[in-house]
């Protein structure tokens, strides 16, 4: 139970960041002036966080692309991490236990884009182009 209330903890932390950032807002052009939100973790089945930079063929944010992050964990485990991009084309998940990654991204005119991500690659964050249709 109490392992319970401190990932909730975490979790309503984060989104409580995400939500202050965008209610920053700024520069719409391009997203690389927005301070990286990833984190890889420090040791295996450790906790991480995807900052995920989502664009079109032309340079273009992607706004709405769902994203979706699961985890084999080595012990067993699957944890799944998932959120939608801003109008940066920008999308913070939430931390999970990170393993073996599979991302997700999808988005209305686009191709469905499916990805292994290395672990170690979080501290940077990712980006993704999407192809149309």
């Amino acid at each position: 139970m109490g392992k319970l209330f401190i990932i909730a903890l975490i979790v309503l932390a984060s989104f409580s960041l995400t939500l202050a950032q965008s209610q920053q807002g700024g520069s719409t052009q391009g997203n690389s002036d927005i301070p990286n939100m990833g984190r890889a973790p420090s040791e295996p089945n450790g906790i991480g966080r995807l900052d995920l930079r989502v664009e079109d063929e032309n340079g273009h944010p992607v706004m709405n692309a769902f994203a979706k992050l699961e985890s084999n964990r080595s012990d067993g485990y699957l944890c799944e991490s998932w959120n939608t991009t801003d109008a940066k084309g920008v999308a913070v998940l939430p931390p999970i236990h990170m393993g073996k990654l599979t991302l997700y991204v999808k988005a209305k005119g686009y191709k469905t884009l499916k990805i292994e991500i290395p672990v170690n690659s979080l501290s940077e964050p990712v980006h993704v182009t999407l192809l149309d249709k």
